[in-house]
C-alpha cells in the first residue's frame, strides 16, 4: 500500500470516529430529553396522588350507596331500608331514630347500622314498612272539626284525621329521660312513648299540644295558649329535665321546666312572644325584626354545660343565642349569627339567594353544639356551616363548610351528581358524642332531605380557596355604585323554583 493510500485510510478512520462520537452525543441528548419528559409525567402523577382526597361522609342510610338519591330508591312504595325526605335524626345507646317525613312515619334501628343502607327494625305511624299514607289514610271534613284558623270558608273540606298511632309529616325527635318524643307536625302535637318502642305501630302514651291522642287541630281549635301548638318542628331537652319545642307557626319557642306528665300540659316560658296568647311573626310587624322576635323558628338546642340556648330563626335567616336559660317570656337574645346585627333579616345577609359567603344564611333549619363545634344546616344554600369554637361576635363568619367546596358554593349536589361530599336541602342534625369521654369528637349525622338519605360524617373538611366556577356566583363589580339588577337576574330556573317553594313553605 502506498503512502497516499495509508493517509486516506487514516483520514477515513478519523472521520468515522468523529461521526460515531457525534452520534453518541445526539443519542445521549435524546435519552436525557426523554428521561426529563418521563420525569415530568411521573411528577404529575405523584402530585395527583399526594393531593389529599376530599373528606366526605363515611356511611349512608336510606340509600344503597352515595350515588343514589331517589325517594324510596325509585320505588312506588317504601321499604324497611328506604327514606323519602327524612327530616330529623337522633341516636340513643345502640338505637337509631329517623323521621321519614315523605312516608309519614318514623323508623327505628334496634342495633346501630354497620353498613350502608341497612334496613330498620321498627316502623312508627304505619302498620308496616310498605305503608306511607298520611295518618294511614284516615280523613274527616271540616264541618266535623275546625281547622284552628278561624276561616268558615274552609268548612266542608276533607282533611287528614289523626288517630292515636298515626303520624302526619313528622319532624323533630328526641329521647328524653328514656322516653321517645316525636314532633307530629301535621297533627299539631308532640307525642311521647312510655319508653323506647319495641313493636311496629306502637301507640304513644302522652300528647302535648292537644287534649288527647285523637285530636289534631291547630292551636286546639284556634285557642292559642301555653298548651297549644301550631306545626311544631323540633323537640329537644339537653338535660333530661326541661323540654323545648320549636312551635314553628306560632313563631315561638316553648319551654317546660319539668317533664310533662299529663296530656296537653302547659309550657312555662316562651321565647319570641311576650305572652302565651300571641302568635304573629316578628310580633306583628313582619319586617321589624329585633332581638326578641322570631319568624318561623324551626329548631332549638340547649347545651347544659354552658347553659346556652340556640334557636334557628328560619324566617329571619339567622340563628339566635341566649347565654342562659330564660325564666321569663320574651327575653331578648344575646348574640346573632347569619346577620350583621339583630335588626336585619335578609337572605344571605343581604346578598340575595344566589350569592353566599361564610356569614349569611338562606332558610337555615337546625342547630347543634358539642365538642366538635357549632353546626347549622343552611338548607337554602345546600350546606352545613361549622364554627370550631363558640362564636363571640354578631355575624361571626363560619370556619368550615360541609356540602360545598367553598363558602361561595350553594347549588344542590354542587350542580352535579350526588356523592359522599354533597348535600341537597340538609335538615336535621345530630352530634353523636360520648359524654364520659372528653377526647371523643364524635360523629355528625345529617338528614340530607333532598337526597332522601341520612349521612354520617366522622372528619370535617378543611376550607379551600374559591375556584373559578364559583366566581360565576359572585360577579365582579368594577364600580360599587353601578346598579347590577335584582337577585333574580343571577338565578337559574332550578334556583327560582327552589326559592318559590321555600317562600310557599314559609307563607
Amino acid at each position: 500500500m502506498s503512502e497516499d493510500q495509508k493517509k486516506q485510510e487514516e483520514l477515513k478512520d478519523e472521520a468515522l470516529e468523529v461521526a460515531e462520537e457525534e452520534l453518541d452525543e445526539v443519542e445521549e441528548i435524546e435519552e436525557d430529553a426523554l428521561t426529563e419528559e418521563e420525569m415530568d409525567e411521573i411528577d404529575e402523577v405523584e402530585g395527583e396522588e399526594d393531593e389529599e382526597k376530599e373528606v366526605g361522609a363515611v356511611m349512608v342510610i336510606g340509600q344503597g350507596d352515595f350515588s343514589m338519591r331517589d325517594s324510596n330508591r325509585g320505588a312506588d312504595d317504601p321499604g324497611d331500608n328506604t327514606l323519602s325526605e327524612p327530616q330529623f335524626v337522633c341516636r340513643y345507646g345502640d338505637m337509631l331514630f329517623v323521621t321519614d317525613w315523605g312516608n309519614h312515619r318514623a323508623l327505628v334501628w334496634n342495633q346501630f347500622p354497620e353498613e350502608n343502607g341497612e334496613p330498620a327494625s321498627i316502623v312508627l305511624g304505619q302498620e308496616d314498612f310498605s305503608d306511607c299514607l298520611e295518618n294511614r289514610g284516615i280523613s274527616t271534613t271540616l264541618d266535623e272539626m275546625t281547622s284552628g284558623l278561624g276561616d268558615e270558608n274552609l268548612e266542608g273540606f276533607t282533611i287528614s284525621k289523626p288517630e292515636e298511632d298515626t303520624l302526619s309529616g313528622p319532624a323533630g325527635l328526641a329521647v328524653i329521660d328514656g322516653k321517645l318524643y316525636i314532633a307530629d307536625s301535621g297533627n299539631h302535637r308532640v307525642l311521647r312513648w312510655n319508653g323506647l318502642p319495641s313493636d311496629d305501630g306502637e301507640v304513644p302514651g302522652l300528647v302535648l299540644g292537644q287534649d288527647n291522642l285523637e285530636c289534631g287541630e291547630a292551636n286546639r281549635r284556634g285557642l292559642v295558649g301555653s298548651g297549644s301548638l301550631f306545626f311544631p318542628f323540633v323537640v329537644r331537652s339537653g338535660d333530661d329535665q326541661h323540654v323545648f319545642v320549636a312551635d314553628k307557626d306560632n313563631h315561638r319557642i316553648l319551654i317546660w321546666n319539668k317533664i310533662p306528665f299529663n296530656d296537653g300540659w302547659n309550657a312555662d316560658v316562651c321565647l319570641g312572644q311576650f305572652g302565651m296568647d300571641e302568635r304573629e311573626p316578628n310580633r306583628g310587624d313582619f319586617d321589624n325584626v329585633t332581638p326578641e322576635t322570631l319568624s318561623f323558628p324551626t329548631s332549638v338546642f340547649y347545651h347544659q354545660e354552658t347553659g346556652k340556648i340556640f334557636v334557628v330563626d328560619q324566617g329571619n335567616n339567622r340563628v339566635l343565642i341566649w347565654n342562659k336559660l330564660p325564666s321569663n317570656n320574651g327575653v331578648p337574645a344575646d348574640l346573632v349569627l347569619g346577620q350583621k346585627d339583630f335588626y336585619s333579616r335578609e337572605v344571605n345577609a343581604g346578598k340575595g339567594a344566589s350569592r353566599c359567603d361564610a356569614v349569611g344564611m338562606h332558610f337555615p333549619t337546625d342547630v347543634v353544639y358539642g365538642r366538635k363545634g357549632l353546626f347549622v344546616s343552611d338548607s337554602g344554600n345546600n350546606r352545613v356551616l361549622v364554627w370550631k369554637e363558640l362564636p363571640t361576635e354578631n355575624g361571626q363568619p363560619a370556619d368550615l363548610v360541609i356540602g360545598q367546596t367553598t363558602f361561595s358554593g350553594h347549588f344542590f349536589n354542587r350542580h352535579g351528581d350526588c356523592n359522599e361530599c354533597t348535600l341537597n336541602d340538609p335538615y336535621g342534625l345530630f352530634l353523636d358524642e360520648d359524654p364520659e369521654d372528653e377526647e371523643d369528637m364524635g360523629k355528625l349525622y345529617i338528614c340530607d332531605r333532598g337526597n332522601s338519605r341520612m349521612v354520617i360524617w366522622e372528619d370535617l373538611p378543611e376550607p379551600k380557596a374559591d375556584k373559578k366556577q364559583d366566581v360565576i356566583d359572585h360577579p365582579a363589580i368594577e364600580d360599587p355604585e353601578l346598579l347590577m339588577g335584582s337577585d333574580d337576574d343571577f338565578m337559574d330556573d332550578d334556583e327560582e323554583e327552589e326559592d318559590e317553594e321555600a317562600q310557599k313553605e314559609l307563607a
